[in-house]
């Protein structure tokens, strides 16, 4: 019997025991839950690519400016997503110990802090919107200045709604109601697109607004959103809807717990996204065919990624809502699941990616050196695909757990020893440009995909207190 009871819950390297957690059952939960992000972060790929191209007709410069402004926005927009992991881990917890009034109350409190945050930090933004600028600005063409300070001016003033999307959003999930971010994203989206469609080329009685009408639209689509998320939090259907107690009292403890998980998350993105901002400006530093060549590479990066999004998300909402239950061992197999699905996933993908890479490198440009070049980034890419998947779910599972300042100090090892530092060695002492670029990349892959695993399986995370 003692020894039945080791087996059962001893973390080994052997597999979950198939009669306590058998697989479909663990795939339908998982598979439930990830299929609404997939689609949400299709949508939002597809109409950007859409958006892109009508400002693409107004002129490059114009073209050039919203490209900036968009990749700032990202940037503010990766640093609250992992605020919005605090709310998702903690709601989670007590989706699991079934305290259902504890899980609203944190679903509350997520909303007030998306609130205050987001009316601060766009005043700063707004404030301090020429110095920012001239950060995101490094190495670019400053004649498009004047544009973007206009279209980011604009843009802003939709950042506060952005925010209070992405905060509550994370609250919901943690929930497991993916569906309803994935609605609202939806709407978002499609009212983007139109909006964007007449207000930049006009329709009937609205005269075209060009630029300015481009702006206005991802404006007003931002509004709708937040928005959107504040009906369904207080007046919604959603597992953690206040629509029977809206309070509006902040509750210090649970603003704390939110804060000691979101934090670090939010950290380890301003750690990321400052090492990809280097990366491109020693990357800017090769020449035009390099630049265009690491573009190639990022986009068929972001495609690989779109799937294993969905399932990082799903694993990270299971983790923490088995963790609640004091269900260790259920959130072992949801995890060891949930990466297997992606491994073999990402692999086919991979494989893909390696038999059509000269094919795929030319839907990007008609250039031969540039089409040369990206076919050998796409199946460095490609070998490497696997390692992007342990990495990206093992990831997942610890923020689930709320093990988020292990995952802050391997992104600091990872990107700016391993991607950045590598990569400019390699550029500097052995001349291998955007080549040198994707073998740091798959270094960094290596290096936190081992770290992960090795954290995962020490199973530390089982018992952190959030």
């Amino acid at each position: 019997m003692h020894q039945d009871m080791h087996g059962k819950f001893a973390a080994d390297d052997r597999l979950i025991n198939q009669a306590v957690f058998p697989r479909a059952n663990l795939r339908k939960d998982i598979y439930a839950l990830a299929w609404p992000s997939i689609i949400e972060q299709l949508l939002i790929m597809l109409v950007g690519i859409v958006s892109t191209i009508f400002v693409g007709r107004l002129g490059k410069e114009e073209l050039a400016a919203a490209g900036i402004v968009n990749n700032i926005i990202f940037f503010y927009q990766a640093v609250f997503a992992a605020l919005s992991t605090g709310a998702t881990v903690i709601v989670a917890r007590e989706i699991g110990q079934r305290d259902m009034p504890k899980a609203k109350k944190v679903a509350e409190q997520s909303a007030i802090i998306s609130i205050v945050l987001s009316v601060v930090f766009t005043a700063a933004s707004f404030v301090f919107a020429v110095p920012i600028l001239k950060l995101f600005l490094l190495g670019a063409d400053l004649s498009v200045f004047d544009a973007v300070l206009s279209f980011y001016k604009i843009t802003i003033l939709g950042l506060p709604f952005m925010i209070i999307s992405i905060v509550i959003g994370g609250a919901v999930r943690g929930a497991g109601d993916t569906r309803t971010p994935m609605y609202v994203s939806i709407l978002v989206n499609i009212v983007n697109m139109l909006l964007g469609y007449v207000l930049i080329f006009g329709y009937g009685p609205i005269p075209p607004m060009g630029f300015f009408g481009a702006a206005l639209a991802v404006t007003i689509s931002r509004v709708l959103g937040g928005v959107a998320m504040l009906v369904v939090l207080y007046c919604g259907r959603t597992p953690v809807s206040l629509c029977r107690r809206p309070s509006f009292v902040y509750d210090v403890d649970i603003i704390r717990r939110i804060f000691n998980v979101g934090i670090p998350a939010s950290l380890e993105q301003i750690v990321m996204q400052g090492g990809f901002l280097m990366m491109q400006i020693l990357v800017i530093s090769m020449g035009t065919v390099h630049s265009a060549v690491y573009q190639i590479g990022m986009s068929v990066n972001s495609l690989a990624f779109m799937p294993i999004f969905g399932f990082a998300l799903a694993a990270t909402t299971l983790v923490g809502q088995s963790l609640g239950k004091n269900e260790p061992d259920t959130a072992e197999a949801y995890a060891l699941q949930t990466n297997y699905i992606c491994v073999v996933l990402i692999s086919i993908i991979g494989v893909f990616l390696f038999v059509f890479s000269r094919q795929l490198a030319a839907l990007y440009s008609p250039d031969p050196q540039v089409i040369d070049l990206g076919s050998t980034v796409i199946k460095i890419f490609a070998v490497g695909e696997p390692l992007l998947a342990i990495m990206s779910v093992v990831s997942a599972v610890l923020r689930g757990a709320g093990d988020t300042k292990y995952i802050m100090y391997t992104s600091i090892v990872g990107i700016w020893i391993f991607r950045v530092f590598i990569s400019f060695l390699l550029h500097k002492y052995f001349a291998l440009g955007v080549i040198g670029v994707w073998i740091a990349i798959i270094a960094d892959f290596v290096t936190r995909a081992a770290m992960y695993w090795v954290r995962f399986r020490s199973g530390k995370w089982k018992y952190i207190q959030v």
